[in-house]
């Protein structure tokens, strides 16, 4: 891929295409929901209501975290397009001033900085969470005699939901390295 940002583009669109069942089973849908669990299709039963906005929480959070490594890349690229922007400025403290002190260099917490650590963050979590998943309900669909209490549940947990979670976090983290690679050089 020509584009450093790529794979940070495709991340995103895979944590959107992971986010739309949330959607979806929000606004009442029953696809693939047995995917998830009997326990979930019985908690809708008791409370839709509770229930759909739990799932829209988690919507809109799978949303947040497909879009802030779009973002932190962008400022980033853009940061480096317009490097005439100071890292670090000087900031006198009202303390630090009417003591006669000199002032004291401090590099701010910005945005960027923010952005990219949240998607470094969200990068690793998704590898270990997906990678456990996956390991676990795996490990209980293939255990000699294990007797399962939800095995549709447990089929789309392995072939589905948490492989999708890996693999997000696993085109994020090498979008992310490569980026910035391409900025440091």
């Amino acid at each position: 891929m020509k584009h450093p940002t790529a794979l940070i583009w495709c991340a995103g669109l895979l944590g959107l295409l992971n986010a739309a069942p949330s959607y979806y089973w929000a606004a009442g849908g029953d696809a693939l929901l047995g995917s998830i669990g009997q326990w979930l299709i019985d908690l809708r039963a008791e409370m839709p209501g509770l229930t759909g906005l739990a799932l829209l929480g988690i919507a809109l959070g799978k949303t947040g975290a497909a879009v802030v490594p779009i973002v932190a890349a962008h400022q980033l690229t853009s940061r480096r397009l317009t490097s005439h922007r100071p890292t670090s400025r000087r900031v006198r403290s009202r303390t630090a001033s009417s003591e006669g002190l000199s002032p004291v260099r401090r590099r701010p917490a910005s945005r960027e900085v923010r952005c990219w650590n949240l998607s470094r963050l969200v990068a690793a979590g998704l590898i270990v969470y997906g990678a456990a998943g996956l390991l676990v309900n795996a490990g209980l669909l293939l255990w000699p005699g294990l007797d399962l209490q939800d095995p549709t549940a447990r089929l789309g947990q392995a072939l589905l939901w948490y492989p999708m979670l890996l693999l997000w976090g696993l085109v994020l983290a090498a979008g992310l390295r490569r980026l910035r690679a391409s900025v440091a050089a």
